[in-house]
């Protein structure tokens, strides 16, 4: 199969040789006319390349075009980056030398006439083999096309298998009979409002099933005998909407009628529907466009007139589903292991057979596992099986098969998949492409996926829109989502939202299988590394890596182990991606760091040996930030007031983090004064969603926290989870009740804390207004005082304290604290009392939270006795949930 076309690096490029940065850097070196007739070339280069992607699968001279075009786009982005890297290295001269240790004058006379005569000739050479290039376009007839990104743009125009309404007699159907009843239902169930047509969309990948379901549903007897009328349509990737109401009316009335315009087609489509409770099947629909759609649906008769119909969609995108109004879709999964095996048994063996084979049916099962509840699958597989005549070896040869999409006599398997890449826009086939560098049933963060595509130059911005390329790469991913390219993974959050993701087996068989040897997974079956090979990824290897790694050109290196020494001799990495390298103590010396690059991760200043002012200027890092053995800060001229972290918009999450063995109690003012002040500069924008301090050892919380000026609300009013841990001198918290977002607080070993900061005086606003988990754990000597208890003012009744708290979590408080937090709430959900000191009893209250299903005691010998049957026990007894352990 041929290789990817580098579109994306191709628009890449394009960018970066028209922006001001690069007409400065033509200027600085004297090479503006070469960049200028590169970007010209370039340019006519990718006004072709759709129509090479629709041709290069059939035309291995198209192919091998497509891997000179991709050898020279790579060149030219190392080149670009190359240039980009002197300039900013020059510019942080400059400034001051941040690149550590003596400052180069290599910007004298000698060397810059030496980098300009050599990036000159690279820049000839790129250009020649780009011209040469361009030269062919001709040759191969390659026609123009533009393409908008914000827009579908299929470059195949691949029809889709024909389909019908009789499912095939040939198939055993397993495991759908509960689908279809489901589906039957929401057919017939009668319409909340006769506004719009009423709508069900079976959802899921290709291969699952959803024809041969719509298939099942069509023909039940009981839908025969609801709907006055049924028609089936076959749209797939040609939503022409002519082509369409023609084919509805020949389903319904069993005639053709192509010689006739659209207002004839609606006229002849009302009068065949009206009146009449129909169904109308739309099999494998593929339209994204939503004014296609409308128009459409407008051509149908009004819903009123014929109550009770429905139209029912198989397509394998929700964003399809969406634009029909469809909020809420049927989504197909896999067949169980069992369903599984009965649908190969049925098709590999003959009747009875398998009791004579075994050794083969252990073999087979193995195989059925392998194709994770996918029906097209297992009825491939099971029809080779059967005609290799039950030879051991034939079904040893597919149990050991990688790829199971290329298997099968017809190549069954492959079309049907194939169809989601051909349909991507050309935007995102890179990006899928991309995604075969994680192994099988790997599972990544959308985030760190983004990253990669972002260090790739896959993600192109936004001009009508001023995303970021972060944003907009969310939108590529939630595009790949939509069409089942992606699966939820695991669901978790304060806002229950999706935090990790994964292919399915066969959806990365087929990213395999489009992006070649370009991309591979280096294990110790590896001997030898491909040539052409751009990324690669390194997951549980416990041998040598293969010594041709270092001669590649490799642009991602993606690695969950120690590998410090590989990585310098990479020359062509563009992306390095760490994982559990605990022993990494520096970055490699002559390694590029692109400070407008955006990232997330840890900043270690023990280990790394880098200093807070190095943060200062990154202010494109995203998502999370961790900064560790902030204690070896203290006292050293870092420790000021110089603002670090406040322009970095883009952080989401914030931690910071001291040392585990912070000073005794013999430091001086002045350094508890040094410590206070490295926090002081540490304020973060008022984006952040997460805060972590842990092991602070001052005695007071920074002003930006204790806000004495101006309120924490304005400061902080997205912080959504906050967390203070082992803060061990602090005396008073931060008005935390003042922040309109925080929904999680988690307070922990605070022994010093004597109670919240005040909210500012007769405030009229509410107290912890969106407060859902709050946590307090080893806070002994707290008093109540700041935690939301106000007087009524002038008669008026106090705003609202804890409106939405849920769980609630104390453990060696004060009685007096935990009393008044027990009361708070009326929303009350869960509760847990622990390891408490002081003789407590619980509130009459208690009885009244109708809310409440959990509670827990546990280590509080007093409180112990009087619940277990004694004294609190009619305060409790409602809740149907309650767990008392002496303990």
């Amino acid at each position: 199969m041929a290789e990817q076309i580098p579109y994306s690096i191709a628009e890449s490029l394009l960018t970066k040789l028209g922006s001001a940065v690069f007409h400065e850097i033509g200027l600085m070196y004297g090479v503006g006319s070469e960049l200028r007739r590169l970007e010209d070339t370039l340019s006519t280069v990718r006004a072709v390349l759709v129509d090479a992607e629709e041709k290069k699968e059939s035309s291995q001279a198209v192919a091998a075009w497509v891997r000179r075009l991709n050898d020279v786009v790579y060149d030219a982005d190392d080149l670009l980056d190359d240039f980009a890297f002197e300039e900013l290295r020059r510019k942080t001269d400059v400034r001051g030398g941040r690149f550590g240790g003596p400052v180069i004058d290599f910007f004298s006379s000698s060397n810059h006439l030496s980098f300009r005569f050599k990036m000159g000739r690279r820049i000839k050479a790129i250009r020649e083999s780009l011209d040469d290039i361009a030269n062919d376009i001709s040759k191969f007839n390659f026609v123009p096309i533009v393409v908008i990104s914000d827009h579908v743009v299929p470059t195949r125009n691949v029809r889709g298998r024909e389909t019908c309404s009789v499912v095939e007699k040939s198939h055993k159907i397993v495991g759908r009979d509960k689908d279809k009843m489901q589906i039957i239902e929401l057919l017939m169930q009668s319409p909340s409002s006769y506004e719009n047509m009423p709508i069900v969309a079976i959802v899921g990948m290709g291969g699952l099933g959803k024809t041969t379901l719509a298939q099942l549903v069509y023909n039940d007897q009981q839908v025969a005998s609801y709907f006055d009328l049924k028609m089936w349509v076959c749209v797939s990737d040609d939503f022409d909407v002519k082509l369409l109401v023609r084919n509805v009316i020949k389903s319904a009335t069993d005639r053709d009628v192509e010689n006739l315009e659209l207002d004839q087609l609606q006229k002849l489509l009302q009068q065949n529907l009206d009146g009449k409770r129909y169904l109308l099947v739309l099999d494998d629909v593929w339209n994204e466009d939503v004014q296609k759609w409308g128009q459409f649906i407008t051509l149908l008769p009004p819903v009123g007139a014929n109550g009770g119909s429905k139209i029912l969609v198989t397509t394998r995108s929700t964003r399809v589903a969406s634009i029909m109004g469809i909020d809420s879709p049927y989504f197909v999964e896999g067949l169980k292991d069992d369903e599984s095996w009965e649908l190969f048994e049925s098709i590999a063996f003959k009747k009875g057979e398998e009791k004579m084979h075994p050794n083969l049916v252990a073999i087979g099962k193995d195989i059925v596992k392998m194709c994770k509840g996918v029906p097209l699958v297992i009825r491939t597989l099971g029809r080779v099986l059967c005609y290799k005549n039950h030879q051991e070896s034939h079904w040893l040869s597919i149990k050991n098969n990688k790829n199971l999409i290329l298997l099968g006599d017809k190549n069954d398997i492959l079309p049907v998949l194939r169809l989601s890449y051909d349909n991507l826009p050309i935007h995102l086939k890179q990006c899928f492409g991309y995604c075969a560098l994680f192994p099988k049933d790997f599972i990544f963060k959308r985030k760190q996926l983004v990253q990669l595509w972002m260090a790739q130059g896959y993600i192109q911005p936004s001009y009508e829109n001023e995303y970021c390329l972060e944003d907009v790469g969310d939108e590529y991913f939630e595009d790949l989502l939509s069409r089942s390219l992606f699966e939820e993974a695991e669901v978790k959050g304060v806002n229950n939202d999706t935090l990790s993701y994964k292919m399915h087996d066969l959806i990365h068989d087929l990213a395999q299988s489009i992006v070649n040897s370009e991309v591979i997974i280096l294990t110790n079956d590896v001997k030898a590394i491909p040539k052409r090979v751009h990324h690669v990824s390194l997951f549980g290897v416990t041998n040598e890596l293969p010594k041709d790694l270092m001669d590649k050109p490799i642009r991602t290196f993606f690695m969950a182990r120690d590998c410090y020494g590989v990585v310098t001799r990479l020359k062509n990495l563009q992306t390095l991606k760490l994982y559990n390298c605990f022993v990494l103590k520096e970055w490699p010396r002559n390694m590029k760091v692109n400070e407008s690059d955006s990232g997330e991760g840890s900043w270690h200043k023990k280990r790394m040996g880098g200093g807070l002012s190095e943060l200062k200027f990154l202010n494109n890092l995203r998502g999370q930030l961790v900064i560790k053995w902030l204690s070896n800060v203290r006292g050293s001229k870092e420790a000021n007031k110089e603002a670090i972290l406040e322009g970095k918009q883009y952080l989401e999450s914030l931690t910071l983090s001291y040392s585990y063995h912070w000073g005794g109690s013999e430091e001086s003012e002045e350094e508890m004064e040094a410590i206070v002040s490295v926090m002081e500069s540490l304020q973060p924008h008022s984006n952040l969603k997460v805060l972590q301090v842990e092991r602070y050892g001052g005695v007071r919380f920074p002003n930006w926290m204790m806000m004495m000026n101006d309120g924490l609300d304005l400061l902080l009013p997205n912080l959504v989870t906050i967390t203070i841990r082992n803060c061990r001198r602090c005396q008073v918290l931060p008005p935390f009740g003042q922040l309109p977002s925080l929904k999680v607080l988690h307070l922990q070993t605070l022994p010093a804390v004597e109670n919240m900061k005040e909210d500012y005086p007769l405030s009229a606003k509410p107290f912890f207004p969106s407060l859902k988990t709050l946590s307090i754990y080893d806070m002994p000597s707290s008093s109540s005082n700041g935690w939301g208890k106000r007087p009524d003012v002038a008669g008026q009744q106090p705003p609202p304290s804890y409106p939405y708290l849920e769980h609630l979590s104390l453990s060696n408080i004060t009685a007096e604290l935990c009393l008044q937090l027990i009361c708070a709430s009326s929303s009350l959900k869960s509760l847990l009392i622990s390891e408490m000191k002081d003789e407590l009893s619980l509130p009459e209250e208690m009885s009244s939270l109708s809310n409440l299903h959990t509670l827990e005691i546990r280590g509080c010998p007093y409180l112990y006795e009087r619940c277990h049957n004694g004294e609190d026990w009619p305060k409790i007894s409602h809740i149907p949930n309650i767990l008392i352990h002496n303990q």
